[in-house]
């Protein structure tokens, strides 16, 4: 394949790793982004639907135990957190929820509802729970979320604010003395009083692993990932069975290009090529320059014809390429002349060589123009000479032959 050939593709090659690259980590991210959000907006749902739960327990159940209280149907002091306290409530209907989600072998969710001043200690905010409270009084902040690692695993950590202290709140939040006595005896008259309204006491959160997301991501990803690679593969294929096609169609073209039109042998163009080509390679091999003049070709022109020349060209052209090694080169670099670039072991093989091609064309009958011979120059290449000064001594070898004709002279 033609060297600008090769450089293409490799530049489609590391093109297209570099996009398979791109396009498979973007869409690994993409999709752990999706899971992210997704889960977010779950866990946004549960912690709504709790939150609802307790706007009913204070809207609604404790509205009611007010007045069965009123009535005498229950004490006035009576409290108990199954019936009353919605943080209770919350935390054991989450607890419930874990136990379905487990039959389900669904990973559990963490849920916690951190305040600021509790009665139960279980539900006190820690340091990083209390900025995010602060935040929402603050009302710098309407929800929280982040992800994060525990035990080096991946979580997200997701809270909502609970709803401001109103009225029906202070009965069991501002002064210890209003609040009813079964509360005070089960919790105490220290802590979760002497609030305010409008104070957003506690923030409910849930954390969720998000292992099992992960899980499919990675499935999702592998199975885009090898379709991906299948399309840009095939596709590569496609590009160089067609840069291949062209590469023919290049190299017929420049091989046409690099061929005599009537002998049907290398060109001048070819030769100039090659003889640099040969000096590079002198390290590893003998290259020898023998160049060829046919001895009065104006005379045979002049005589005969340019028919008659042209047909003496090209049979001298099919003799020598008859009769010489598939690996020398031959080559019509003028009008009746020529240059062979050939690898010797010595000058006597050089100078054999010669003979035969001297002798064959001397014996051959060239119909129309009787008898030709030729003139031969040829000389080796000296380590580190520059290739016109190779060609200037194997002309100068010629230039000697000329004079007396049909002759070999080796410089």
């Amino acid at each position: 394949m033609l060297p600008h050939n090769k450089k293409l593709l490799i530049y489609i090659a590391v093109l297209f790793i570099i996009l398979y690259s791109i396009i498979t980590v973007s869409f690994y991210y993409i999709l752990k982004n999706i899971a992210i959000n997704q889960n977010e907006k779950k866990l946004h749902n549960i912690l709504l639907y709790e939150q609802a739960q307790k706007n009913y327990i204070d809207k609604y159940q404790k509205k009611y135990i007010y007045y069965l209280q009123s009535k005498n149907a229950l004490p006035k002091d009576f409290f108990d957190p199954v019936l009353m306290s919605a943080t209770f409530i919350t935390r054991q209907t989450l607890e419930e929820y874990n136990k379905l989600r487990k039959q389900e072998n669904l990973p559990l969710i963490k849920y916690k509802i951190a305040s600021d001043n509790p009665r139960n200690p279980i539900n006190k905010a820690d340091e990083f729970e209390l900025k995010i409270l602060d935040k929402f009084n603050k009302k710098e902040i309407d929800i929280f979320s982040k992800k994060m690692k525990i035990n080096g695993k991946d979580y997200i950590y997701y809270a909502i604010p609970v709803v401001p202290n109103n009225k029906t709140c202070m009965k069991c939040h501002s002064d210890p003395n209003l609040a009813p006595k079964d509360l005070i005896k089960k919790y105490g008259d220290k802590a979760g009083f002497h609030e305010k309204i409008g104070h957003i006491r506690a923030l409910l959160s849930l954390t969720l692993p998000l292992e099992e997301e992960y899980a499919l991501i990675k499935k999702i990803s592998m199975i885009f990932n090898i379709i991906l690679l299948g399309l840009f593969i095939f596709t590569y294929i496609i590009i160089y069975l067609i840069i291949l096609k062209l590469d023919k169609k290049d190299k017929q073209i420049i091989e046409s290009s690099y061929i005599d039109e009537l002998t049907q042998i290398f060109n001048r163009k070819k030769f100039n090529t090659d003889i640099k080509n040969n000096i590079k390679n002198s390290d590893t091999q003998t290259p020898y320059l023998m160049l060829i003049d046919i001895d009065h070709f104006k005379k045979i022109n002049d005589t005969h014809g340019h028919p008659v020349g042209d047909y003496v060209l090209e049979q001298l052209s099919k003799l020598i390429s008859d009769n010489i090694r598939s690996n020398d080169k031959f080559y019509r670099i003028g009008g009746e002349e020529f240059a062979i670039i050939s690898n010797q072991k010595s000058n006597e093989d050089e100078m054999k060589f010669a003979e035969k091609i001297k002798k064959i064309i001397e014996n051959y009958n060239f119909e129309k123009a009787g008898d030709i011979t030729i003139s031969i120059g040829f000389t080796k290449y000296q380590p580190n000479e520059s290739y016109h000064k190779w060609y200037k001594r194997a002309d100068e070898a010629l230039y000697e032959a000329k004079k007396t004709r049909n002759t070999i002279v080796e410089k």
